[in-house]
């Protein structure tokens, strides 16, 4: 197993562009936060859901002229994992927001159902791919973006809904959200 010099020295662009796409994102999310906070969890849990709205970009990985499988030393089993895993967590999103908006009652389950299953894929998907990049010019272009810009997102966003859910969970399911 390589360790994680090795990786970014094989890849050290699509490194720098993650590292920067992640800051960028952190910088949105800082100014974003108070405006968030202020409309209470319905405001905070939609704007980060939504950024999940537009995971149907992993069915890209089901079409062998922009994800080569076997460059990356992946079965095409496992790319059908992901692409699934990333229509799953967006329908999930999807249901998830409307809930929360429309304030059912199921509305936690729905939201703990997309983060977990969201999550999962991501925690799936993640390692591999890292593992199989060997340098910069593997991904393509469209690899390039989903991976550097829009991977960043969805981890910050994933981690940040699952802090907001468990502190939701423990203070009596009060419509605020969390600083």
């Amino acid at each position: 197993m390589p360790n994680i010099l090795d990786l970014i020295a094989g890849a050290p662009l699509l490194w720098i562009s993650t590292a920067v796409s992640l800051s960028t994102w952190g910088l949105l999310l800082w100014i974003l936060w108070p405006w968030m906070v202020e409309g209470g969890f319905r405001r905070v849990f939609t704007v980060l859901a939504g950024v999940h709205l537009f995971r149907w970009i992993g069915l890209v990985a089901l079409n062998p002229t922009h994800v080569d499988a076997s460059a990356l030393g992946l079965p095409h089993f496992y790319l059908q994992q992901v692409a699934y895993g990333d229509l799953a967590a967006n329908i999930l999103a999807i249901i998830a927001i409307v809930a929360v908006r429309s304030n059912w009652a199921s509305q936690l389950l729905w939201a703990w159902a997309f983060i977990i299953v969201g999550t999962a894929d991501t925690l799936n998907a993640g390692p591999n791919f890292i593992m199989a990049i060997k340098d910069d010019a593997q991904v393509g272009a469209l690899g390039w973006l989903i991976l550097a810009g829009y991977v960043p997102a969805i981890l910050l966003t994933e981690i940040t809904i699952i802090v907001q859910l468990v502190r939701r969970s423990f203070s009596g399911a009060s419509g605020k959200a969390h600083a």
